[in-house]
């Protein structure tokens, strides 16, 4: 079920690649690449094998996270962009996120480097969070996440009325969905966290977080992904229908100039 996310996303990026040079339309398409990179480095065989080739001690981990938090931030540029047409409140928020997503990053690039995380372990801030600094890389990205993910379904939410057409208004109220899960599939392995921390709980409620978190997972990943391919799939189809009523058109009016011009030349009897 690892597997199913990241096909999702690279199948999503390679959809809205026509849309690179848009400058609207471009922040998606990095998110959704940076998104899709971000859940194949989280597959365990993937994360075993890079991080040799990255120098060990879980850099791969930190490229991880690192790749999370630009992802949703560009999601954020996205949502910003497409809910707000005045250019002051644009701009601010746009700010807000910036500064944000800086400083997050400056924080757990900090928190990485300041513990010890020889081993290779795809869980790293479960595995290493009794350090200080793992907890800044864990609390600190976590909270960056859970803010852009609530942003980002609030904005959605109070966009939805203004929005025209099923498929479209379908498309954001899944893309808020989608957050809103992602956002507590964060609080769920916070929670795992915690819980592995102490001793009063039996591994069978470890076990329900584990499988809780993969489906809340990979949910928000299909949900975002329906999102954000209805309103491009309804444009297509509009696109499609169109080319083929002018070529319509188009054959249409070949074969009645022939026909004229059959019926103005033939010889009278």
């Amino acid at each position: 079920m690892e597997y199913v996310p990241a096909a999702m996303l690279w199948l999503l990026t390679f959809f809205r690649i026509p849309t690179a040079t848009d400058k609207e339309r471009g922040p998606v398409l990095r998110a959704t690449f940076f998104a899709a990179l971000a859940c194949t480095l989280f597959i365990p065989a993937v994360y075993n094998t890079v991080d040799p080739l990255l120098g060990g001690h879980n850099h791969v981990g930190l490229l991880l996270v690192l790749t999370i938090i630009v992802g949703f931030w560009q999601f954020h540029i996205a949502t910003i962009l497409a809910v707000f047409t005045d250019q002051a409140r644009r701009r601010h928020h746009l700010v807000r996120g910036r500064l944000g997503s800086a400083v997050t990053s400056a924080c757990v690039v900090v928190g990485f480097f300041a513990s010890r995380v020889e081993e290779t372990n795809q869980n790293l801030p479960i595995a290493y969070g009794n350090q200080p600094g793992m907890q800044l890389f864990l609390w600190v990205g976590s909270a960056f996440i859970i803010w852009v993910c609530a942003d980002i379904a609030l904005n959605c939410l109070k966009f939805l009325p203004k929005t025209l057409g099923k498929s479209f208004k379908s498309g954001v109220a899944c893309f808020a969905v989608g957050c809103t899960l992602m956002a507590l599939a964060l609080g769920n392995r916070l929670a795992l966290g915690l819980v592995e921390e102490s001793s009063t709980h039996t591994s069978p409620f470890i076990g329900a977080l584990n499988w809780s978190f993969t489906v809340l997972e990979s949910l928000a990943v299909l949900l975002v992904s329906v999102g954000l391919m209805l309103p491009r799939f309804r444009e297509s189809t509009h696109n499609l229908q169109r080319s083929i009523r002018s070529r319509w058109l188009m054959w249409e009016n070949v074969v009645t100039t022939q026909h004229f011009n059959y019926t103005s030349t033939a010889p009278c009897m």
